[in-house]
């Protein structure tokens, strides 16, 4: 039976505490009575023999004629010792007969139940935690006595468990124990309070049920020892509670469950939980919400929904949910009573990130107070940390960026990401980063909107602002990955809405030389999106103009040229009057290598030429080699390679010198190597191109990696030798899907369609050439889309 604590075991009348059954007093006695006449015939018979002996022969015995003269005490000793032996005998009996209170440890043991009536039942559609499950059990077959399962809120930590608490019943027939201890309700039970009903639950009567920790921990240790018992401890506060409640005995098993990770447990072998796999929670998904798509319509459940339109908005469910099993199955709970069409309908609503924890609620079942419980349990200072951590975009916070939220050292921080990682709120992400789970993140951002001052909100978003544009600037940025790409516009964007205009185009600046050579433009769009907004509100003209030319290099690198070319002209126009030298010849030169792509080649020489005279008015080295390297481009789409060959050996050098601008010194090698093959140099151009390609991955550039192993294939078809050609070419294809850059995927495809065309495979051809068409597609070139399907028969 199970109580209001929530402690459970099974009964079965019948014994008593030492597990025999109940004899009545007169077997008892008779046993005794039994005992004494044995004894008392046993010590007789010596002397009965001796007697019988002497009246026969006249003499003892010879081994007692020594004794001789002491023949007339035996009779009257004998009968003494007889006496004497026969009521201690008796004395002894009666005594047993007197009930004694036995000791705690040895009274009234759990009687061997029946039934698990003491666990809860197992959670519906359990799905995944096969990895998991398979530890549990390998502990248990090796003896290991504790075992803790731990987890953030919402991993399914108490669902496992009892999983496992039934499974494992057979091996434990002297009792199932339960007891929820309230640690993540932020209720944490008291030992003494559940210790006293683990005692009645194994039989203990009421005087042994009282009492303190000690001895109600001592009393179930002696009533659990020799037993075999499976304890489940759910929700543990720590690793004190825990231990208190630990058994004796050596073959039972107790299975906890803790929010916190029970370090200081070390009788406990931990399995941690993360959250699932998404196939894990795709099937938990579709097990929860019933049939879903197609599959509704024909009476099936499609586990793992197939590449279909149903199938991405599933996936796209799972993800907003986080992968948490709690999470996904508030989710699929809330669209079951919907129609048809649900599962769309909740990704939408789950898209917005500000109404997610709003929406993953079901009845009193709500995602928002799993985590809720977990923040109010933590210290005031941590808490303040947290909604701090809530300002930052979702991506691995450093130690030094999570200071600056908080406004504290880096030394002193590390403690209070490391209690945050204690509490499942955070978790190491490197060695000097942490990552806050999706769903946290979120809920720190609503108490970080809620309960701060906007005041205090806008200056913990300025000391962010600060160390990222720090970091950009004096080349932090160089560890920085693809959270970090996300972030910076995130961070941008909340910078203007907060009205911190300056700091929005301050980080702009620093970090679009790192995003330029990023696979993808979309985040650097968004970035200067922000920026052009930020200019509007403030009027800062010249911001303007940094944001059109930061949005047309993001379009040219996505290869939309014409939007490219109408926001660099606007911002040279901006620029004419107002700007530095050096900033309108960077503009031209960049509209110029923009107009040589579209294949506008006379307004992009009068761009060039006009850009390179401001370099050398405002005595601009560095800006004068970009020029040239701009020129020598140009001359070499226009077929005259000895001029791009002096444009381009000319900077060479001095790009050279700026050892900083390795990728600068990349493309100029790429450049001035197609310009030798273009020439007949093939010696000189193969050298060039190494050497370019070698930078290019040494400084992780993918796209510029693509561009150079397009050009080693043309230069191996130049010599005949098409088959290498073509293996160039699908590596240089293969590093377009990489960087994700559509118009290298467009023109790497294109030549791996005139490579195979050339060698006789018209049908691999014809392939080859219909995935380039539909890359200039995405990319709106219709003109390179007609040129292409030209070569299709079209």
């Amino acid at each position: 039976m199970t109580n209001a604590y929530g402690v459970g075991t099974d009964q079965d009348a019948g014994q008593d505490g030492t597990g025999n059954r109940n004899r009545d007093g007169g077997t008892v006695l008779r046993t005794h009575a039994t005992a004494v006449l044995a004894t008392g015939s046993a010590l007789l018979s010596v002397p009965l023999a001796v007697a019988l002996h002497t009246a026969a022969c006249g003499t003892l015995p010879p081994v007692l004629a020594p004794l001789l003269p002491l023949a007339p005490f035996v009779w009257p000793l004998t009968a003494a010792v007889a006496a004497g032996v026969a009521y201690a005998a008796v004395r002894r009996a009666r005594t047993r007969r007197r009930p004694t209170a036995p000791p705690p440890a040895a009274a009234a043991l759990a009687p061997v139940p029946t039934d698990p009536a003491g666990l809860p039942a197992p959670a519906d559609h359990f799905t995944g935690r096969a990895v998991e499950t398979d530890a549990v059990l390998r502990l248990v077959r090796i003896g290991h006595r504790a075992i803790a399962v731990t987890g953030a809120p919402g991993t399914g930590k108490s669902a496992l468990a009892v999983r496992l608490a039934h499974e494992l019943r057979p091996l434990y027939p002297d009792g199932r124990l339960y007891a929820d201890l309230g640690g993540g309700r932020g209720e944490p039970s008291a030992p003494a309070a559940v210790l006293a009903v683990l005692l009645a639950a194994l039989g203990a009567p009421a005087e042994e049920q009282s009492g303190s920790s000690d001895a109600l921990a001592a009393r179930f240790r002696g009533r659990t020892a020799g037993r075999r018992i499976l304890l489940l401890l759910d929700d543990a506060a720590d690793a004190a509670q825990a231990r208190a409640l630990l058994p004796a005995g050596e073959h039972c098993l107790t299975l906890v469950t803790s929010r916190d990770p029970l370090r200081e447990l070390p009788e406990a072998t931990p399995v941690p939980l993360t959250p699932l796999t998404e196939p894990d929670a795709l099937a938990l998904l579709a097990a929860v919400a019933g049939p879903v798509g197609p599959a509704a319509e024909a009476g099936r459940v499609e586990a793992v929904p197939g590449p279909t339109a149903e199938a991405d908005h599933a996936r796209a469910v799972v993800h907003a949910c986080g992968l948490l099993p709690l999470a996904v199955r508030v989710a699929a709970g809330a669209t079951r009573s919907r129609p048809t069409g649900r599962i769309p309908a909740l990704a939408g609503r789950l898209a917005a990130e500000r109404d997610r924890l709003h929406h993953l609620r079901l009845g009193d079942l709500a995602v928002r107070g799993a985590f809720e419980a977990a923040y109010a349990a933590l210290r005031a200072d941590d808490r303040a940390l947290l909604r701090g951590l809530g300002a930052c975009p979702a991506a691995p916070v450093t130690v030094r960026i999570a200071a600056a939220a908080a406004a504290l050292d880096p030394a002193g921080i590390r403690s209070g990401l490391d209690r945050l990682a204690d509490a499942q709120l955070a978790r190491p992400a490197g060695p000097d980063a942490y990552r806050l789970h999706d769903l946290v993140r979120l809920l720190a951002a609503e108490r970080f909107d809620h309960e701060t001052s906007p005041a205090d909100r806008r200056a913990v978003l300025e000391r962010i602002l600060i160390a990222y544009t720090e970091d950009a600037s004096g080349h932090g940025s160089r560890a920085w990955g693809l959270a970090e790409q996300h972030a910076v516009p995130h961070l941008v964007r909340a910078a203007v809405r907060e009205g911190l205009h300056h700091r929005a185009h301050g980080l702009a600046l620093a970090a679009d030389a790192w995003l330029e050579g990023r696979p993808g433009q979309s985040p650097r769009l968004a970035m200067w999106a922000a920026v052009l907004d930020a200019a509007r509100r403030s009027g800062e003209q010249g911001w303007t103009a940094h944001a059109m030319r930061g949005l047309g290099s993001a379009y040219a690198h996505e290869g939309q040229l014409d939007r490219a070319v109408d926001h660099l002209g606007m911002a040279a126009a901006l620029q004419r009057h107002a700007a530095a030298r050096t900033e309108r010849a960077a503009t031209r030169r960049l509209l110029g290598a923009v107009l040589r792509g579209a294949g506008r080649y006379e307004e992009a020489l009068r761009e060039l030429r006009a850009a390179l005279e401001g370099c050398r008015e405002a005595n601009d080295t560095a800006g004068e080699a970009e020029v040239l390297c701009g020129l020598g481009v140009l001359h070499l789409d226009r077929r005259r390679p000895d001029e791009a060959i002096d444009c381009l050996e000319r900077a060479l050098p001095v790009l050279a010198r700026h050892t900083g601008d390795a990728a600068g010194l990349a493309d100029a090698r790429r450049h001035l190597g197609t310009a030798y093959a273009q020439a007949g140099g093939f010696v000189p151009a193969e050298r060039q191109l190494h050497s370019a390609l070698a930078l290019y991955r040494r400084c992780g550039l993918t796209a510029g990696e693509g561009w150079t192993l397009r050009e080693l294939g043309r230069l191996e078809e130049r010599r005949g030798a098409y088959g290498a050609g073509v293996v160039l070419h699908r590596a240089a294809l293969a590093a377009f899907e990489r960087a994700g850059l559509g118009a290298g995927i467009a023109a790497a495809a294109e030549a791996v369609g005139d490579n195979l065309q050339v060698q006789g495979d018209q049908w691999g051809a014809d392939e080859e050439y219909r995935r380039a068409a539909a890359a200039h597609r995405l990319l709106g070139d219709h003109a390179g889309e007609a040129e292409v399907r030209r070569k299709l028969g079209f």
